[in-house]
């Protein structure tokens, strides 16, 4: 991505005090409900401010495009889903991997299912934008703690090499999950599918 249409994918500055920081919630807020129920044809700028309840003025102090808008509101979803599991990952430090292996799959369900417009359909949709969410996920931002998590529990795997166990196990779960929300297929229900996928990775980790 050449240097100029990056710049398009940043915001103009961040938001210090508090009504800027409402702002900047506003427009975010705003492009997510015009993106989930228009498309992203219908999201232009003045749209999104008008929707926002903000001047277009104001809109354009924090951010250069609505390419910025998009990629600070698939950041922002990717943070607040990987602090979700991350309170998760923290508390199941100290059970038994057969009870916080169902836990830890039933809250990556979850926020992929609450946030599918941004993990599934925005990159299909908006190619464009693939590239801003490969680069943002919640496995990055989790990566520390996801290690924390199997280091603690070590002694009850049967694999040494702890990096690819992460690395199996996280697209194992994902893959199976964002492919159960996209297809929404009725023959299977979430209890099952955490139960299975469950099964899958303790398996796997020789637990």
């Amino acid at each position: 991505m050449r240097t100029t249409e990056a710049q398009k994918f940043e915001p103009r500055k961040a938001p210090k005090q508090g009504r800027a920081v409402h702002t900047v919630d506003s427009i975010i807020q705003a492009t997510q409900q015009i993106l989930s129920n228009e498309g992203y044809e219908r999201a232009s700028t003045n749209y999104i401010a008008e929707v926002a309840g903000v001047s277009i003025g104001s809109l354009y102090q924090y951010f250069p495009s609505k390419e910025a808008i998009v990629a600070s509101l698939v950041e922002k979803t990717v943070v607040e889903a990987a602090e979700r599991i991350r309170e998760e990952l923290l508390a199941c430090m100290g059970l038994p991997l057969e009870e916080s292996t169902p836990r830890l799959v039933k809250v990556i369900l979850e926020t992929r299912k609450e946030n599918a417009f941004v993990f599934l359909r925005l990159p299909r949709e908006v190619p464009r934008y693939r590239s801003v969410s490969r680069q943002l996920t919640t496995e990055k931002y989790l990566h520390t703690t996801i290690f924390s998590y199997y280091m603690q529990h070590r002694e009850h795997l049967g694999i040494d090499d702890l990096e690819t166990a992460i690395f199996v196990t996280e697209h194992l779960v994902i893959g199976c999950v964002d492919a159960y929300i996209d297809n929404n297929s009725p023959k299977i229900d979430e209890e099952t599918l955490i139960d299975h996928l469950s099964t899958a990775v303790l398996r796997y980790l020789g637990a």
